[in-house]
């Protein structure tokens, strides 16, 4: 969602299939091509009851017309649970978010006045099958696909390597492997330690990682292992992108829904025969049940209390769970200096981490737009500096790739690891971690008390798919208990 979350998809980087690879298969494909096989310990399995936005409804016939859910959150998984409860049959749902917008961590924002511009999530990972792909199709959403090949690399300090990607990463994999449990940083000081490469080969493979991995995670090396990025599962088909913007998903989910706007939930007391809670302002609302959708930041940062308070299991996963930035500087400029059609650019600077990689989108909307990225910890010291200065250093960077570069027309910067509302992007699992915390994160408690976000689905975590599904699965749930609420 990858923002959302997430997010730029890994580069297709060892000449795996382009047609088929998505964003999460990225990894696993790259680990193939190094002629790795990771065991089913690596690739956990998870039951469909996890994916329950696949198949019919779960309730056989209409709920009592008095039964009332409130919803904490109106990003994708809020307005999905709001959706699939009004079709079991629901009409007392009211979605409170604490923003003034729906879409959570969907933010499709203008630049220049009126081109739309994703700040937040941007694609559509693996099209076949997926849900959010049936909704484009519904609503007759304009898509267009995502070519990895489609790429240019800039060496501004050391020129190119004589070691190809290919071999680089096939070496890297290969110690990973042999310490599976162990950060990947230390995979890569082995790699220097083993191979004591030159400066040119050392700055490549370091883009190599953070592009292809920190990106992806929105997390450092140093905080993820092999065995914290190979789980979960991935829709086939290619990842497409919005021209007109992702909020066009979320006004379709968003159709028929009640939403207050400014409502910060602080408070969920669960004690009783319902749920009371209570809003930063002091009001107070009582319903059968909640569906508690905020991301994982926010939880982590206990900005929502519960009466009773929350059990030992999902206080565990909410610590063990981390959530990664991946920032977003988008430049409109006045016209196309760069490489015209290619789509992603490369930089492998002096820095790592440091403005490496760039989404050129005239491709997709005819307009001269680059969206650059920053991810993990470079990524969340960059929210610290002024717009200007952010846009200074960016227009250095592509000074030093293409010469003089005129400062652009209009800017758009995100700031996810700063947002009181989100505090992160979107989740991982840390190494030392595992993905059955996802899942321990989205189990209900009791028959009052219910969970979705990207954050809670096992097997699509840090997507937008993932959150629909999670939303879906929640309401299911609900629609499946005879809940009636307390008398007022």
């Amino acid at each position: 969602m990858s923002t959302g979350s997430r997010t730029p998809p890994p580069r297709h980087r060892v000449r795996i299939s382009s047609a088929t690879l998505t964003r999460r298969a990225f990894c696993k494909g790259t680990l193939a091509a190094a002629g790795i096989a990771p065991t089913a310990a690596v690739m956990p399995k998870w039951s469909d009851a996890s994916d329950a936005g696949k198949g019919d409804a779960v309730s056989s016939e209409a709920p009592p017309r008095d039964r009332s859910v409130v919803i904490v959150g109106a990003g994708v998984a809020g307005l999905a649970a709001a959706r699939e409860l009004r079709a079991n049959g629901f009409e007392d749902v009211l979605i409170l978010e604490a923003r003034d917008r729906i879409g959570g961590r969907i933010w499709t924002d203008t630049i220049g006045g009126n081109i739309p511009i994703d700040l937040g999530a941007s694609w559509i990972h693996g099209v076949d099958g997926n849900p959010i792909s049936a909704i484009v199709r519904e609503n007759q959403i304009a898509t267009r696909p995502t070519d990895y090949d489609s790429e240019v690399e800039h060496f501004p300090v050391d020129g190119r390597p004589r070691l190809s990607a290919e071999e680089a990463l096939r070496r890297f994999w290969k110690l990973a492997e042999n310490q599976p449990d162990s950060t990947l940083q230390s995979a890569y000081e082995q790699y220097l330690a083993t191979y004591n490469p030159g400066d040119a080969e050392k700055r490549y493979l370091e883009y190599l990682l953070n592009t292809i991995v920190e990106h992806e995670y929105g997390a450092d090396i140093g905080d993820l292992s092999l065995m914290s990025i190979e789980g979960g599962s991935a829709y086939a088909g290619q990842d497409v992108v919005f021209p007109g913007g992702y909020r066009q998903v979320v006004d379709a989910l968003a159709d028929g829904a009640t939403v207050r706007f400014g409502q910060a939930v602080t408070e969920i007391d669960h004690s009783g025969t319902g749920v009371v809670l209570t809003t930063a302002a002091g009001a107070t609302l009582e319903a059968a049940a909640v569906i508690v959708t905020v991301p994982l930041g926010v939880l982590k940062r206990n900005r929502i209390s519960f009466l009773p308070s929350l059990p030992p299991r999902k206080r565990s996963a909410i610590s063990r769970l981390e959530m990664g930035v991946l920032n977003k500087t988008c430049l409109l400029f006045d016209e196309v200096f760069w490489d015209r059609e290619i789509e992603f650019i490369g930089r492998v600077g002096a820095e790592k981490g440091r403005w490496a990689e760039t989404l050129n989108l005239y491709p997709h909307t005819g307009q001269p737009i680059l969206m650059m990225f920053n991810a993990g910890a470079y990524g969340a010291r960059l929210e610290r500096y002024s717009d200007r200065e952010i846009v200074e250093d960016t227009v250095a960077v592509l000074t030093n790739m293409y010469g003089d570069v005129p400062p652009p027309r209009d800017a758009r910067i995100t700031r996810w690891n700063s947002d009181q509302w989100t505090r992160g992007a979107y989740s991982f699992v840390p190494a030392g971690s595992s993905f059955e915390e996802y899942a321990s994160l989205g189990e209900p408690m009791g028959d009052r008390v219910f969970f979705a976000g990207e954050a809670t689905h096992p097997d699509y975590p840090a997507t937008v798919h993932g959150a629909f599904l999670s939303g879906v699965r929640a309401a299911r749930q609900i629609a499946a208990l005879s809940i009636r609420p307390r008398s007022r």
